[in-house]
């Protein structure tokens, strides 16, 4: 059995602008810190804990506490949910991808999924989006704060829910340079999902196999049984 590991925003769901706005905002709504660095390649874990934590030691002089992290995802979920009550359309899908997730289950391949989102808000981004990935093995944030981790621990809850000792092949699937880096350290074939700029700098990275969306899923699922280690 095959196994496709996938990032949620700007991957499965194009939430990424949406989900940075209301990032920032949290750090001023719950912990009383305004302007932060928007480039999350500047942090040294490009995730949600990654970048709370270096924050917090950068601008509190500490680690967050317990109840700054509980503060900052309530209010992070918060600031989410205000934005689909107004513009509900803002969260939606990459084209296809609902329908992929659906292929793959129904050919035999296992699905799990490791977003460097916190749960509660990738959860919730997930649903509005209309993907169905409630019942998929997932890691996320909690479970870092580096990317190597998240995926790691995405594959060892999918190798239990699927009763595997291993996979006959995993595969990565994501959207940012970061993305191709961490499937590089691990040793995992990779498909982008890019266009222009974005998709070149993936193939300068190593990248075999770029996908636009999921709409074509046979070509999708040709690109997952291709796609190569990163070089």
């Amino acid at each position: 059995m095959n196994l496709v590991v996938f990032d949620l925003d700007g991957t499965l769901a194009q939430t990424f602008a949406i989900d940075e706005q209301c990032f920032l905002r949290a750090f001023s709504e719950g912990l009383g810190i305004d302007n932060i660095d928007r480039d999350r390649s500047a942090y040294e874990h490009v995730t949600d804990s990654g970048v709370v934590n270096q924050v917090c030691r950068e601008r509190l002089g500490r680690d967050p506490s317990a109840s700054d992290a509980q503060m900052f995802v309530s209010c992070f979920v918060g600031q989410l949910q205000r934005h689909y009550d107004e513009s509900p359309d803002a969260f939606c899908e990459t084209p296809g991808a609902a329908m992929l997730l659906e292929l793959l289950q129904q050919s035999q391949c296992a699905v799990a999924i490791a977003t460097g989102g916190f749960e509660r808000s990738a959860r919730f981004k997930a649903q509005a989006a209309g993907l169905a990935i409630a019942d998929l093995p997932a890691a996320f944030a909690e479970d870092g704060p580096a990317r190597e981790a998240i995926v790691q621990a995405a594959i060892t809850r999918a190798a239990s829910r699927y009763g595997r000792s291993k996979f006959d092949r995993i595969v990565s699937v994501g959207d940012a340079v970061w993305d191709v880096r961490t499937a590089k350290r691990l040793g995992l074939p990779f498909v982008g999902v890019a266009t222009d700029a974005k998709e070149a700098q993936m193939r300068a990275l190593g990248t075999s196999h770029v996908v636009r969306d999921f709409v074509d899923g046979a070509h999708c699922i040709q690109c997952f049984e291709e796609a190569t280690v990163p070089t």
